[in-house]
């Protein structure tokens, strides 16, 4: 079962919005439980209260907090949800690319669009739900890693360190290639000999600079910047 967040403003349109997820997922017969937020402020009461959603979908121009801020303050209390933008503007679209979002969704394009962009959400959310942990297993020690808890893994000596969220690091004794292939999915992309990227952890990218999460900050060449960027074209589709 996913817990889906809508928040807009206009009611009417929150009330359309909610009907077409329904439907969508009563076809799919996708399992949901959705709750419906008309002022942005409560909903920002709920998620600094705990109450966390797997995926929210937030109309960006909204009385009180905007959509932007209250996509923000996600970010800084989960590193797993996903966020959908719903903008009558496409002038929006440069500020949302330095952000965690999946994908924004002009209004005047809902009908042609949700769908569409349900069907990536759920699938994110499925390989979530499904993937395979990482086990760090030798004579001394057994260490499960979930690979969204992995930010970036970097060569060090004889080591391969995993930089986790919340400041914790692991190592194992191996090499990237072998580290590469274990992880097996799209989520990861080897910038260079000695370090690979977890893409779901990139904010935004400004000339050589790649932004992570919890102020991770990881420098490269221009032409590795080009390739990450086609890459996350594809991984996160038309907002990067």
């Amino acid at each position: 079962m996913y817990r889906i967040a809508i928040c807009d403003d206009e009611y009417e349109y929150l009330e359309l919005v909610e009907r077409k997820v329904k439907k969508y997922c009563e076809e799919k017969q996708i399992c949901v439980v959705m709750k419906t937020y008309g002022d942005s402020d409560i909903l920002v009461e709920d998620i600094e209260s705990g109450r966390m959603f797997d995926a929210y979908i937030l109309d960006i121009e909204m009385r009180g907090y905007s959509g932007i801020e209250v996509a923000r303050i996600i970010e800084e209390r989960s590193n797993t949800a996903f966020t959908i933008f719903l903008t009558a503007y496409s002038d929006y679209a440069i500020e949302a690319c330095g952000m965690n979002i999946m994908r924004y969704v002009l209004k005047t394009r809902l009908d042609a669009e949700l769908d569409e962009v349900l069907d990536v959400l759920f699938s994110r959310l499925k390989t979530i739900e499904n993937s395979k942990p990482y086990l760090i297993s030798n004579q001394r020690r057994y260490i499960k890693l979930s690979q969204r808890d992995v930010i970036y893994i970097y060569k060090y000596q004889k080591n391969v360190i995993f930089v986790l969220v919340g400041g914790k690091e692991e190592r194992e004794r191996t090499t990237l290639q072998e580290v590469y292939e274990k992880v097996g999915n799209g989520e990861w992309f080897f910038l260079d000999r000695g370090i690979i990227l977890n893409v779901y952890h990139v904010q935004k990218i400004v000339k050589d600079v790649i932004s992570m999460t919890e102020g991770h900050h990881i420098m490269t060449n221009a032409s590795r910047i080009k390739d990450l960027k086609e890459y996350l074209h594809e991984y996160w589709g038309d907002l990067v």
